[in-house]
């Protein structure tokens, strides 16, 4: 039985339960009040945006986006942010790109190779767009380019009515047909969706003397924008902001945010053009964001945007979470975004039909099929990933073309140092190592300081190394008049830069003599070398043996030709013979044939293309001073599997006997030299 006081205990302690629920379900109702930065401005505008549940656009209809893109990094920055389209969107997609001859040079060659199903590309010209703005003064880090997306609504298609504008800085994690369903929540009037901004910038009170440019309320951040460009034209929008800005630039002198400056002084005088999105569209990691006001939780999170110049570096209270989500897609596999729309119609990119046929004719069933398939591969290109200073035009200057992967990377720092002249190098990496390469440059004092080094990242895909495409990139990318085609693990003679331009002078080379000048190779055993500086150092270090002909025990065929004797007391270049297997490294002009791609993996990939320079009659010089030096490294997977799998052998010889078969085509009996030395080469085998 209980004791007569125990009920009263109760009724004190469901009392204290009722006030502590009262209590929470007000704090819960202020934490939910907090999800609006300025609610009493825009009230329910800003919430998440899943409360909104807008009516999706049909699953096959275009949806059209347009970012303005310049210069090397933020090239990178645009893919990412590509990256992260694809992988939620179940829409096709027009990329309307705004850029300069850099990021277009770059954007074509990896939107072509990356042969994304339902993705159409247009670019435009930014040059051509700078004389619309460059008469206002900017002092936002993005100069001239920060201000084009005012005259979008000028250079689009007319026939355009809609278009999703986006800074090249931002991240999505949603779906972007959602974010373009939101067009159908504004009014007849309203031209323009913005997010609030999300810092007190616009308020004006961040410093003394701060006077930052007109806007309602807060302001609205322009890095994700909807644009209704038939009502925006209907307005006279090109009027409109040009009349404002002029008035506002008598007393402010400059922007400060570029277009998101004008953009807001517009809505300041017409607030009723613009339609305030949800926040999440638009969640902006500055150094004084009040972005975490907006999101609840990570589910309500659309599109992060790195609205600072410190980009991944700031620091705000969910950093690490908004750069981990980042990552996720810098070094997420773009391949696995060649992903077809089922449903809607066909919409492959130029050549992938062709592709799929091809690749649908082979037989997995038949030894090489590895070889075929790795011969019909695309590869991503995405060339010059670091920012690059072109070489001045001289007229026998020579660019050392060279490819790697991960586990050479160690070989640039001293190649840096031995060759001061301009490099073309193509690297065969994963995304996520073309990430760890970035971080390994940047950090790296030699290889920051050298700006005439062009990257090329060619993306992995396939079992099997694409030897000759990797150098074929490489080499189309070269700009000087000659190119060294050598290997990564070579370092060449201190003097050899050099060397190579005056013997190209003095030879005359050019239209009227084709020449291919052989540059002697030797090898060490030994990781570390006290490297020649000159020919008579080498010779010391040769008779020493400390130095060796290059695979004179292994494959004496591949350098034999050079006559390494003859070379010793060579004061003057000297002419040789093509011979079977015969691969030394050369300088050549930029035109020179280029490799052939069908030699993947280890093997006569270097021998084919020197059969090809003969048949095309050029001329085998050796330089008397020339030479450069291999460094001994753990051997490729490609070479092992090659001495271990006589499938592997089987299928190179294959190649090979293909090969002369073109040759056969292409130079008719000319050709029969080269077959008659593979069968006799095969037949002391």
């Amino acid at each position: 039985m209980l004791p007569r006081g125990r009920p009263r205990a109760l009724g004190a302690v469901t009392l204290l339960l009722l006030l502590l629920l009262l209590v929470g379900f007000f704090l819960f109702d202020g934490l939910r009040a907090a999800a609006t930065l300025d609610g009493d401005l825009y009230g329910s505008r800003n919430r998440s945006a899943a409360s909104l549940q807008p009516l999706l656009p049909p699953k096959c209809e275009l949806l059209h986006v347009a970012i303005v893109c310049a210069g090397y990094n933020s090239s990178r920055e645009v893919i990412t942010l590509v990256k992260s389209l694809l992988f939620y969107r179940k829409n096709p997609l027009h990329l309307h790109l705004v850029t300069d001859a850099i990021a277009r040079n770059i954007l074509e060659t990896l939107f072509r190779t990356w042969m994304v199903p339902a993705v159409v590309i247009r670019f435009y010209d930014a040059e051509e767009l700078k004389p619309l703005i460059s008469w206002i003064p900017n002092k936002h880090y993005s100069g001239l380019y920060g201000l084009m997306k005012l005259v979008l609504p000028s250079i689009l298609p007319l026939s355009l009515a809609r278009v999703i504008v986006l800074d090249t800085d931002v991240t999505f994690s949603s779906d972007i047909a959602e974010l373009w369903a939101l067009f159908a929540h504004f009014s007849d009037k309203q031209v323009v969706g913005l997010v609030e901004n999300q810092s007190d910038w616009y308020l004006g009170n961040l410093w003394k003397n701060h006077r930052p440019w007109p806007a309602l309320g807060r302001g609205f951040n322009t890095g994700v924008i909807l644009l209704w460009l038939d009502r925006l034209r209907q307005t006279g929008w090109e009027q409109m902001w040009k009349l404002i800005a002029k008035q506002e630039l008598l007393t402010l002198m400059a922007t400060s945010l570029a277009d998101q400056d004008v953009f807001n002084a517009v809505i300041k005088e017409h607030p009723e053009l613009v339609h305030p999105l949800p926040c999440v569209w638009n969640v902006q990691l500055s150094d004084h964001t009040l972005a975490e006001r907006c999101y609840l939780e990570a589910a309500d999170l659309k599109v992060i945007h790195w609205n600072s110049p410190k980009k991944l570096r700031v620091k705000n209270k969910h950093a690490e979470f908004f750069r981990n989500l980042h990552l996720t897609f810098l070094g997420y596999d773009g391949k696995l975004l060649r992903r077809e729309l089922f449903g809607c119609p066909n919409q492959l990119p130029p050549g992938a039909e062709q592709l799929q046929q091809a690749l649908a004719q082979l037989d997995e069933e038949e030894p090489c099929f590895e070889f075929r398939q790795q011969q019909l591969s695309v590869h991503r290109v995405h060339i010059t990933f670091l920012p690059h200073q072109p070489p001045p035009p001289r007229p026998h200057d020579v660019t050392l073309v060279a490819q790697l992967s991960m586990d050479r990377l160690q070989m640039l720092e001293a190649l840096c140092r031995h060759w001061p002249g301009p490099m073309s190098l193509a690297l065969y990496l994963t995304d996520a190592e073309a990430q760890q390469f970035l971080h390994f440059v940047e950090t790296s004092p030699v290889l920051s300081a050298r700006k005439d080094v062009a990257y090329h990242i060619v993306y992995r895909e396939g079992p099997l190394y694409p030897v000759n495409q990797l150098r074929n990139v490489a080499l189309a990318q070269a700009l000087t008049p000659y190119v060294f085609l050598s290997d990564i693990d070579f370092l060449p003679a201190y003097s050899l830069y050099d060397y190579l331009r005056a013997s190209i002078e003095q030879l005359e080379l050019g239209s009227q003599r084709k020449a291919a000048l052989v540059v002697p190779a030797f090898e060490t055993l030994h990781y570390r070398l006290s490297f020649p500086n000159s020919k008579a150092e080498l010779l010391t270090l040769l008779d020493a043996g400390s130095l060796y002909t290059f695979r004179y025990h292994e494959w004496p065929q591949g350098h034999a030709p050079t006559d390494y004797a003859r070379w010793r007391e060579a004061k003057a270049p000297y002419h040789v013979q093509w011979a079977a297997d015969y691969e030394p490294y050369v300088v050549v002009p930029r035109d020179c044939p280029r490799y052939d791609p069908r030699f993947v993996g280890f093997g006569w990939n270097k021998v084919a293309h020197i059969i090809e320079l003969d048949a095309q009659e050029y001329e085998l010089l050796v330089l008397p001073e020339a030479f450069s030096i291999h460094l001994p490294h753990a051997p490729s997977l490609d070479i092992s599997r090659f001495r271990s799998s006589p499938t592997y052998r089987h299928c190179l010889q294959t190649l090979k006997e293909e090969f002369h078969q073109d040759l056969s085509r292409r130079y008719g009996a000319a050709a029969l030299k080269y077959l008659t030395a593979l069968q006799q080469s095969q037949s002391r085998a």
